[in-house]
C-alpha cells in the first residue's frame, strides 16, 4: 500500500467500484496494479458495501423523520385550532357531566 493510500481512499475506491466505475480506472488513479485493488476489495469490500448500505438506510430514516415531522406539526396545529376555538364547548360539556375542567396541553 501506498503512503498516501489512506484507508479512507481505499474504502472510496472499493465504493466508486461497486458504483460501477471500472477497476482498471481506480488503479490508473491511484497508481496501483490490480492484484492491489484485488486484495483491498477481498479485504475491506464488505466494510465499503456496508457503508453504502448504511448511508442508503440513513437516507430512508431521514426522509421517514421528515414526513413524520410534517404530520406532526399538521396534527399540532389542527390541535392548537381546535382548542382555542372549542375549549369553552367541551368544558361546558364536560361541567354538565359533571367531570370537572377541561385542560389543554
Amino acid at each position: 500500500m501506498k503512503p498516501n493510500n489512506t484507508p479512507a481512499k481505499i474504502i472510496g475506491s472499493i465504493q466508486e467500484f461497486y458504483n460501477g466505475r471500472d477497476p482498471e480506472e481506480i488503479c490508473i488513479a491511484l497508481e496501483i496494479d490490480k492484484n492491489c485493488f484485488d486484495s483491498w476489495i477481498r479485504d475491506f469490500g464488505s466494510i465499503a458495501n456496508e457503508l453504502l448500505e448504511l448511508r442508503d438506510e440513513n437516507e430512508t430514516l431521514r426522509t421517514m423523520f421528515t414526513n413524520l415531522s410534517l404530520v406532526n406539526q399538521s396534527l399540532r396545529n389542527s390541535l392548537d385550532s381546535l382548542t382555542r376555538t372549542d375549549s369553552k364547548i367541551f368544558e361546558l360539556l364536560l361541567k354538565k357531566r359533571g367531570t370537572g375542567n377541561l385542560s389543554f396541553p
